[in-house]
């Protein structure tokens, strides 16, 4: 049974990164200009990034549920792992490609010099390296070559730690959980994490982590049958949300950190628990639109940011050849008017989704039906095929 709840969330997550971006660039090209404006949205979107912690607390939920019916073996978590490998690399190795070669070009190497200098002294005297960490998302002294994959670094480290918790029985499954969310904590309130994980101990115990347990067992509620007034609880998430939106404050090493979890995570879990809890009940629905934005989530997510960068200079390049006349001003990001914000708005927007279904239809799809043939061939003689289990009627 494919959630539609669940998919309608990945497209919202995936669209308030994205439009999170838009404003970021927005500004971006005000400065750039030398240009004092103000940015066409800010209320909500500001602290648009919180769509990374619900992208976090559906992976928790999506890995309980799709795992829902199969039996604790090493093969089974082999398959588990390579399935989520095959699911996350192939489109991640895409967008980083393109961002090595668009610094190979740009600079004459294939990674951005500063990130390797003000990382480690290994990546600087071997930058190469800093290539390998990036392609296998491992964590680094400095974001990957594609800063975004920085989310995607913590994901393989939640499917990895996943796929070792399934080697137990699964009636054991809470209990784990439950340890790795203490071990998470303690080891965060002693020191042993960072804002930016460096290094494996920093970013076993990062606070994020909290947010893909906490999915989990959302995930254990929900398909349990254990779902208490879920309209109440999503519209207790949704106010907490809205709020935390609008309130959260500036950047600091709190924020980056068990800030999230608090401001975003909890009202994200709430969210997440309410809205597929009704929908388990047949009580609520999703616009089959969102659903399908929910299919490209992951091919938006990491190919917004090159559309909206290279709308910013088609921007710049058309301003200044229609310098002098009545339109110039369409394109010059911070002009008077917010024609300019506009058309960057619509135009952003509209191509980033073109941008994902093209990347969804032509390359995310074909690998992940490539990716599918070969696992089943792996691990055809093993209970190692995922199948997720049943959503039992309400016992509260």
């Amino acid at each position: 049974m494919k959630l539609n709840s669940i998919q309608a969330l990945r497209a919202v997550a995936a669209m308030l990164v994205m439009i999170y971006h838009v404003r970021a660039i927005e500004i971006d090209a005000f400065l750039r200009h030398g240009l004092d404006d103000q940015p066409l949205v800010s209320l909500l979107v500001e602290n648009g990034f919180a769509g990374v912690d619900l992208f976090f607390v559906i992976s928790g939920f999506i890995m309980v549920y799709v795992t829902g019916q199969v039996r604790a073996s090493l093969a089974t978590s082999g398959a588990f792992l390579f399935a989520r490998a095959a699911r996350i690399y192939p489109v991640w190795w895409l967008f980083a490609f393109i961002m090595t070669g668009y610094f190979f070009l740009a600079f004459g190497v294939p990674y951005d010099v500063e990130r390797t200098i003000g990382g480690s002294a290994l990546m600087a005297e071997q930058p190469w390296l800093h290539l390998l960490y990036s392609y296998l998302l491992l964590p680094q002294h400095s974001v990957p070559v594609f800063g975004l994959g920085w989310t995607l670094v913590h994901e393989m480290h939640f499917y990895v730690v996943f796929a070792v918790l399934m080697l137990m029985p699964r009636r054991y499954l809470p209990w784990l959980l439950g340890v790795w969310a203490a071990a998470v904590t303690g080891g965060s309130l002693a020191g042993f994490s960072a804002p930016y994980a460096t290094d494996y101990a920093q970013l076993f115990f990062h606070p994020l982590s909290i947010e893909f347990i906490a999915g989990a067992f959302v995930a254990m509620l929900v398909t349990s049958g254990r779902r208490f007034r879920p309209g109440a609880v999503l519209t207790l998430g949704l106010a907490a949300m809205f709020a935390s939106l609008l309130l959260q404050g500036d950047e600091t090493g709190f924020t980056l950190g068990w800030g999230r979890v608090l401001w975003f995570g909890i009202p994200c879990a709430l969210i997440v628990y309410g809205y597929s809890a009704l929908e388990a009940e047949e009580r609520a629905g999703a616009p089959k639109w969102l659903v399908t934005v929910g299919d490209w989530s992951y091919a938006l997510y990491l190919s917004h940011t090159f559309v909206l960068s290279s709308l910013r200079r088609v921007f710049d390049a058309l301003s200044a050849r229609l310098d002098g006349s009545a339109f110039s001003d369409w394109f010059r990001l911070g002009a008077p008017g917010v024609a300019d914000n506009i058309l960057f708005y619509l135009l952003g927007i509209s191509l980033s989704m073109a941008a994902a279904w093209l990347t969804f239809r032509f390359f995310e799809r074909p690998a992940m039906k490539i990716a599918g043939t070969l696992r089943r061939s792996l691990f055809a003689d093993t209970n190692a095929q995922l199948r997720p289990g049943p959503i039992r009627t309400a016992v509260w």
